[in-house]
């Protein structure tokens, strides 16, 4: 009973100072923004038509190109309700003002408008289809350089024979394009459209359903609002203990029967409970958005909830000590952020330490390399600065602090893998560097950062307990 009137008195204090409100405003707003985010199977039109329309415009500013307007027209597909299983075809289309302009077009460099050309290009951006085929158009013209004017007719009586006029292409070129098969298995790893604010669709954004889902949970939600909400955090809660210690309110809570250490863990354990019920809140309103707009409901993602909880234990630890020994509203969030600054750098340090360990221990796994290679390579390696700033002689340091310090970091960059294996594949997980295995098991990273905790909260309940107020 004791723990939810504390409780109750830490929801009194958020309310009151209208931070309560602010935080579930801002968690409603993430949600309203998540759910904006819609993804629509994608079609040749959408993947060729904006990229050729920029195209255009680009060349346009080179005079000598002859201002080529790309397009696509007449698409046709063999199933549209599948479109990851279909065959396609259509027109790839070149457009000039003039016929001495086309003839510019078809001789120039870097421009996809010889057939050679449109077929390079288009294998390279419509790389998802097994096989790519391109017919029709003018005859290939000779290389840019070559004289193509001249009549091959030898030269008679030593006189230069006339020249010929060579035929000029038609103003308007049109490629016929065949596709068969696809390299895609399902509508996941399908490329889709993105579309934001319900149905705005900037130009040029696709990606797999999967891999839109993955980069919307991580980077929106996963880096930036939790980072924000953290911060919202750390600034709501860093009042509870500076209050609970002015004058007045003290004297109330010490003459009732509760010792000092219970009373500052109560606080502590009061201002993680809010924190989680909000997380809590927040979190589960994305899932419920991504899961509604795209399908995929990867249970993964509600693993922010304890790790997010997780981290703001961590800072919310050094919040309590910074406002036992400061009193101080202001001072607390100043030093709480400093604090998450140096958790941060630190894990970051550490990291690549670690990085570059592997590295060296790669050189030493390289068959034929003789011992004095290795020595002169692991030499210049560990006389380069890490990060172009950190001596070698520094790394001591950073390893024990490290050790000594919670590793939010550390959760941090793990929580990003959890949730990749939630949403991609194998191969995918590889290309992201999540296919190796973690540096550090869950129960290593989080025994640490718990033994962390309780060492500043044990340090801040002696302080509390000692200090007379």
């Amino acid at each position: 009973m004791q723990f939810l009137a504390f409780l109750k008195d830490s929801y009194r204090e958020a309310r009151s100072g209208w931070m309560l409100q602010i935080m579930l405003v801002m968690g409603a707003l993430l949600v309203l923004l998540v759910a904006s985010v819609g993804f629509r199977p994608t079609t040749i039109q959408d993947e060729l038509g904006n990229r050729l329309d920029v195209m255009s415009r680009l060349i346009a500013t080179n005079p000598a190109s002859g201002k080529p307007q790309l397009s696509v027209e007449n698409v046709t597909g063999t199933n549209d309700a599948e479109p990851w299983k279909a065959d396609y075809t259509f027109e790839y289309v070149v457009k000039c003002e003039t016929r001495e302009d086309m003839r510019r077009a078809l001789r120039s460099r870097g421009a996809p408008v010889s057939r050679t050309a449109v077929e390079q290009f288009l294998r390279g951006t419509l790389s998802f289809f097994d096989n790519v085929t391109v017919t029709g158009g003018p005859p290939e013209m000779e290389k840019p350089g070559e004289d193509d004017d001249d009549d091959p007719a030898e030269a008679k009586d030593g006189k230069e024979p006339p020249k010929k006029k060579a035929a000029l292409p038609p103003r308007e070129v049109r490629y016929k394009v065949e596709t068969k098969g696809t390299k895609v298995e399902d509508r996941l790893a399908w490329r889709h459209r993105v579309s934001i604010f319900f149905g705005y669709e900037p130009p040029l954004l696709f990606t797999s359903l999967r891999e839109g889902v993955y980069l919307l949970q991580k980077y929106l939600v996963n880096y930036v609002a939790a980072w924000v909400l953290l911060a919202v955090a750390v600034v709501v809660t860093s009042g509870f203990v500076p209050n609970m210690l002015a004058k007045g309110s003290l004297d109330l809570l010490a003459s009732k029967p509760i010792g000092r250490t219970r009373l500052l863990l109560y606080k502590y354990v009061g201002g993680l409970t809010f924190v989680f019920l909000l997380t809590t809140l927040t979190v589960l309103g994305v899932w419920v958005a991504i899961g509604a707009r795209t399908g995929l409901w990867s249970p993964n993602f509600l693993a922010v909830i304890p790790i997010l909880t997780f981290c703001f234990a961590a800072l919310y630890a050094f919040s309590v000590l910074a406002s036992v020994l400061t009193r101080n509203t202001l001072a607390t969030i100043m030093l709480t952020g400093l604090a998450w600054a140096l958790l941060w750098c630190v894990g970051k340090v550490n990291d690549g330490i670690a990085s570059r360990t592997a590295m060296l221990e790669r050189v030493d796994a390289v068959p034929g390399m003789g011992e004095a290679q290795r020595a002169v390579m692991r030499e210049e390696a560990e006389k380069q600065p890490l990060f172009g700033f950190i001596p070698q002689g520094a790394f001591p340091v950073f390893k024990g602090l490290h050790f000594v310090l919670p590793r939010t970091y550390d959760v941090d960059d793990r929580l990003s893998q959890v949730i990749a294996a939630g949403l991609l594949t194998p191969n995918q997980m590889k290309e992201r560097g999540y296919s190796d295995d973690p540096r550090y098991s869950w129960g290593l990273m989080l025994g640490a950062s718990a033994a962390g905790v309780a060492v500043l909260l044990g340090f801040a309940c002696w302080r509390f307990g000692a200090r007379d107020y």
